[in-house]
This record gives C-alpha cells, structure tokens and sequence, in this order.
C-alpha cells in the first residue's frame, strides 16, 4: 500500500489501520522547531520550561514527526529518529537545556496504549525513586535507562522525561524544572477550538483511543513493564476495539468502575477498549480536575493473555509495599511505589474475572485512598 498520509501535521487525526510507510524517500527525519509550533505536529500537549537554572537556556528543540508504522527498504529506523525495537513512527518533542559545562534534554510524547510504569518508566529499576512536586502532578526523580540522572511525570497524558546528558544538575533544579512545566501553546480552553490550528486545547478534548498511536493504526506494539505486579503480553491493537461509554457495561468479561461517590468520583471516563480474540476490556479514567492524574482498570477473562497471573509475581522495580489485603470480600493483591505519593495496584480475581487496577502517582490520593476506591468500584 502507498504512503497516503497528509503532510500538516494532522495524522493523528486521520491516520488509519490501512496505511504503512513505504516508501523511504518519503519518510521525515526530525526537525527543528519550537515548544508551540510543534504543537501542530504532536498528538499529544507539549509543554515548555517555565522556570531554568540561571546559568542555562533552550539551545534548540525538534519536532520527530509522526508517520505511519513502516521500515520500506532503505531506511533506518534511526533516520527517522525512531527505536530499532518496532515498526511504529510515533511523534515526539524533544528540547536540549544547555547551561555552563552541562546539559540536558526534555523529551515529550504520548506513552500509549499502557500504564507508564508505576509512574517511573524511563527511570525503571531505581531503587528509592524521590517524588517531587511538579505543577498538578507528581513527578520523580532517578536514573534512567541509560544510566544518566533523570526525572520524569505525566502532565496532562504527555510523558515529559527528562535526562541529563553532560555535567550536573541538583535535585532542586530538576524538581523546579518538572514543576515549572507550562503548556507551549496557551489558548482559551473555553473557546471553540479549530482541529486543524493545532492548538493544544483540540489534543486535550480528543479520547485517548484517538489520539493513541498504536490503536489508531492498529500495529503491534513494543512489550514494556506496566507496573509493580507482572502484568500481560502487550496488547495486540490489530484486534482491539474502541468501546462507547454506553457499550461498556455490556462488555464481556464485565468490567468494574469507579463509583459515583468518595474517592472514585473524581475519576471520569477518558477511553475504553476491548479485545474479543483475547478476552479483555481494558479503560482508562482520567481525574477530571487536572486530567494528569490516571486510572487503568482491565478485566480479563480466566484464560486470557492480557490479565496478570493471581496472585501475580513483582515486577522488577523495588517498592515500599506488596502485600495481600481483604477487600472486596477477596484476596487482593496491593502494591505501592509509595504510599504517599504512588503509583499504586491491586490485582483479584473475581467472579471468575481477573481485574487489576492500576493508579499512576498523585497528589490527592495515598494508599489508604486507593484501597477505598478499589473497594468501591462497581459493575459498569
């Protein structure tokens, strides 16, 4: 099949299963740009230092365009800027910081269709991961997969991570970093927005099932740890299927859902999706008062490959807890990055159907509020 596929900027709001990148001499390497014109080319809000260290300063950003999933003949995947470990063309932002005799870089995306990791993805492995205030959202800091200091938190469902790539930089500059995060593009979220501006506001009105990369053109996608508990195979988008507020409850297996009072009121639907051939449904709810905050809850059918085993084995990321605790009239099984801050999960079988719950960090919940909300979600 030919590359068919606009060139404004606009895939995400048209690309489909059907289109491949197929020609070599038609695929985009990265580009400069800034924090607000890459705005145009990103399916997800981009976000910019509001607040640097005195001594440094943007040296430039580039925009990696999306393109559809494709290695044609010819091109390499780091022509493209894109990792050798999949097909998949996603967009990304990234921003170099430079100050005296050191540096950093700020990379953005959307970190889809899956948890992100207990809330520390590229900081995966740290032993006492720190959290840290960063606007409405928690943030951490660590070391990163390459073995650099590193900090990281999801603002508005864009994964912000940020390495140091030469000298030093102490924990309170890249907590103000992290904190000092402020959207590129600054519109009136009341006002009516145009999807072909690029405007930020269009991003944060859109489900996330449209806006994910992998979903949208249903390629398989790279495995990755989702949390403290071991969880399933990544999720085959070839078979999944965007699922209606409405279609929810007659979903199958039956899936379960924040209740409509204490703690799981805060939380509103933002996607759901379901996989037939594989025996699972899997939503994600977003706190409506900063949209940061998230909740992924899948149900799985007793044979299927997408729920975790129960009780489930740790995953390779040191936490504060794992433990069993009766809830819900059931054994489940509850872990927490940290209790204070998260990320938090719980995994039980029920009913025959094995749920796991998965809460990304925050600064309105702490373990005791998780356990409650688990014990008050309710058939959808």
């Amino acid at each position: 099949m030919t590359d068919e596929r606009p060139t404004d900027g606009t895939d995400w709001r048209t690309a489909g299963p059907g289109v491949r990148l197929t020609d070599a001499d038609a695929a985009e390497p990265p580009r400069e740009t800034t924090p607000a014109d890459g705005q145009a080319g990103a399916n997800f809000v981009v976000f910019e230092p509001g607040w640097l260290p005195g001594d440094c300063a943007i040296r430039g950003t580039t925009l990696r365009p999306e393109q559809p999933p494709g290695r044609p003949d010819g091109l390499d995947a780091e022509d493209v800027g894109q990792t050798p470990y999949s097909e998949g063309n996603p967009s990304a932002v990234r921003t170099v910081v430079a100050g005296d005799g050191r540096e950093l870089r700020v990379k953005q995306f959307l970190y889809d269709w899956a948890p992100p990791a207990a809330s520390v993805a590229p900081l995966w492995g740290t032993e006492d991961p720190t959290p840290v205030e960063a606007g409405d959202a928690v943030g951490f800091l660590g070391t990163d997969y390459k073995g650099n200091r590193g900090a990281c938190v999801q603002r508005a469902r864009t994964q912000v991570e940020v390495s140091v790539l030469d000298g030093e930089f102490d924990d309170a500059e890249l907590e103000g970093l992290l904190d000092g995060l402020e959207p590129a593009v600054d519109a009136d979220p009341d006002a009516d927005a145009d999807p072909a501006d690029g405007e930020s506001p269009a991003v944060r009105q859109v489900p996330f099932h449209r806006l994910s990369y992998w979903a949208r053109y249903r390629c398989e996608a790279v495995g990755v740890p989702h949390g403290l508990w071991a969880h399933g195979i990544a999720r085959p988008y070839d078979e999944s299927v965007p699922c209606s507020p409405v279609a929810l409850g007659d979903a199958d297996p039956q899936l379960l859902v924040p209740g409509d009072d204490g703690v799981g009121a805060a939380y509103a639907l933002d996607s759901a999706v379901t996989f037939p051939d594989s025996g699972a449904v899997e939503a994600v709810y977003r706190r409506e008062d900063n949209g940061s905050d998230h909740l992924w809850i899948t149900a799985a059918a007793p044979d299927s490959e997408l729920g975790p085993d129960v009780p489930p084995e740790p995953a390779d990321q040191p936490a504060e807890t794992r433990e069993t605790v009766e809830l819900r009239g059931e054994s489940v099984h509850y872990a927490a990055l940290t209790e204070a801050s998260g990320a938090w999960e719980a995994v039980w079988t029920e009913d025959g159907v094995t749920y796991a719950v998965v809460a990304g960090a925050s600064r309105y919940l702490d373990g005791d509020a998780v356990r409650r909300l688990v014990d008050g979600l309710e058939p959808a």
